[in-house]
């Protein structure tokens, strides 16, 4: 498939974000309310701990940390495994695999135009209310390209996760349940719950060689300019390197599904 046929693809999912138009209502109305529910907490907190700096954070920084949080779970956003399962049930996967472009590539772009739309709408609500009222500022020329290039990096570990819980509908029925755990542990691990500073230091150790502080706590503290220029280039090569591992991962995972999927004779 060549660039327009790509383009229409991601036009669809676009569409596809519109006919789910009252989810990004709501959200227009829950996100900034979580804000807020953020901030009351975390001032209850430092008032109750007489603190003016808790694991590194002000009152002001942690609550920058969540708006930013909810701007970069907004670029991340993956639900590919839903649409995989759906469309595995539905049977639709098979005419998919006679399309020139590769099933994992129809997927991509497909989540990147429904992403697309879910930016315009969800972000600027909750960019207006962190520069309002919170006193969020624009980073620096440097850190705020690295955090863009850090944000789509993010959203492609986050896809490729995506991607191998949605290849288990291959093998499974119902995979429901395993797409919550699969939210919930990425949210948490990748610092979108508390920032990972909070845990004990031999529990950070470890979350350096899981992939999931890459989706969301590394591009904030990019853009908070908490790494030296160094270290900034260094974080980027770590992300491109995970993607490429769970690129071929995927490659091999879906190997063996597609040979599950030929073999059932579906």
């Amino acid at each position: 498939m060549g660039i327009k046929s790509k383009w229409a693809l991601a036009k669809i999912g676009y569409k596809v974000g519109i006919k789910y138009r009252f989810h990004f209502i709501v959200s227009m109305i829950t996100v900034p309310l979580s804000v807020l529910i953020y901030y009351f907490l975390w001032k209850s907190i430092f008032s109750y701990t007489s603190q003016e700096i808790i694991r590194g954070f002000t009152l002001e920084g942690m609550v920058q940390y969540y708006v930013l949080s909810m701007i970069v779970g907004f670029f991340v956003w993956a639900d590919v495994d839903k649409w995989l399962s759906q469309d595995i049930k539905g049977g639709h996967v098979t005419g998919m695999l006679l399309q020139p472009m590769s099933l994992l590539c129809q997927y991509l772009v497909f989540e990147i135009g429904i992403n697309s739309l879910g930016i315009l709408i969800e972000m600027i609500p909750v960019f207006l209310i962190g520069f309002i009222f919170f006193g969020l500022k624009v980073a620096p020329l440097f850190n705020f390209t690295a955090f863009l290039v850090s944000v789509t990096l993010a959203f492609f570990l986050s896809f490729f996760l995506s991607w191998l819980v949605g290849l288990s509908a291959f093998w499974l029925q119902e995979i429901s349940g395993l797409r919550r755990v699969k939210r919930t542990l990425m949210v948490f691990l990748s610092g979108g719950m508390i920032p990972l500073t909070f845990f004990p230091e031999v529990v950070q150790k470890i979350f350096h060689f899981l992939p999931f502080e890459y989706i969301r706590y590394v591009p904030i503290k990019i853009y908070q300019a908490e790494y030296s220029p160094l270290m900034v280039l260094a974080q980027l090569g770590i992300q491109l390197a995970w993607i490429i591992g769970l690129y071929f991962v995927c490659k091999m995972v879906y190997s063996k599904a597609y040979k599950e999927f030929v073999g059932a004779g579906t």
